[in-house]
């Protein structure tokens, strides 16, 4: 091989390595991108999951509002029994009531 032969060999083996190495650039810096479009699909979608999580969130009652609410459902259930209770002495005082008028009629009535 000659001297002239052997650098046109060396020239051209350097320009593939260059092409090689060019190409090898552009493949990594397309792989980034489609990872990076990726992460950020996947970031996106997490940040929706979360926000419906938020939302959900602010829509269920807190443990303080459900003791609240547990405190006026009892009060309501206490007025509830006193209505209950009340309705039942007086259906007894105008039962007792109407057993004597009508024991005192019939007394009437009898003499």
């Amino acid at each position: 091989m000659t001297d002239v032969a052997l650098k046109e060999y060396f020239e051209r083996r350097l320009a593939d390595l260059s092409t090689h190495i060019d190409a090898r650039f552009e493949w990594n810096d397309a792989a980034i991108a489609k990872a990076e479009r990726t992460m950020n699909e996947r970031l996106n979608s997490m940040n929706e999951f979360r926000d419906a999580l938020k939302d959900q969130a602010s829509r269920m009652a807190t443990r303080a509002e459900l003791n609240k609410l547990d405190d006026q459902l009892q009060q309501l259930q206490q007025v509830k029994a006193n209505y209950e209770g009340r309705v039942l002495v007086t259906v007894s005082f105008v039962s007792l009531i109407i057993s004597v008028a009508t024991a005192l009629a019939m007394r009437l009535i009898g003499s």
